[in-house]
């Protein structure tokens, strides 16, 4: 399923996409903000395994710049738990020139709208390194909150980093709550 906002449209991941992936984990700046899959070398072929699998725990799309049409990044939600109604939301935009426009709130809103409207969760979360700061504030702006520190929980250039734990709820009236 399309969702579509101003700046942005989440799709499902294509096979032709895989290459666009690629060359965008193989950007040092890019993934120095992501996990250990991406600190390997990250192939076409990773990225056509990683498209074609199918995993019911996930829910995963391609992000498109709506103004040029290009693939500019992955969003998705992980570790759904439907019984306790809760999942983590993850992404990655790329390349640099395309950070600071608002496509990562933007893209963090309509996923975390679609982990309320679509799957009946009730709370979404993520973890964003404190070396971040610009993530932790578009977060912010998509209605997460702080909920936790871990101190010491990331390997980040050489030594650890604080991790914060985030998190946004399905009664916060940005996404329709109270209503």
């Amino acid at each position: 399923m399309d969702i579509c906002g101003e700046l942005v449209k989440l799709r499902a991941p294509l096979p032709e996409d895989a290459p666009f992936m690629a060359d965008l984990i193989s950007i040092p700046e890019v993934t120095r903000t992501l996990d250990a899959w991406a600190h390997g070398p990250y192939s076409i072929q990773h990225a056509l395994d990683w498209i074609n699998r199918h995993d019911p725990s996930q829910v995963n799309w391609a992000i498109d710049c709506l103004e040029d049409g290009a693939f500019i990044g992955v969003t998705g939600l992980r570790d759904l738990d439907f019984r306790d109604r809760n999942c983590e939301w993850g992404i990655w935009i790329g390349p640099p020139s395309r950070w600071n426009r608002g496509y990562g709130t933007e893209a963090c809103r309509l996923a975390t709208a679609f982990a309320f409207r679509e799957l009946g969760m009730e709370k979404v979360y993520l973890k964003v390194y404190e070396t971040i700061p610009v993530a932790r504030r578009a977060y912010e702006k998509a209605g997460y909150r702080v909920e936790g520190t871990l101190p010491r929980d990331h390997w980040w250039e050489g030594g650890f980093t604080t991790s914060h734990l985030m998190a946004a709820y399905r009664d916060d009236p940005m996404y329709g709550g109270g209503r």
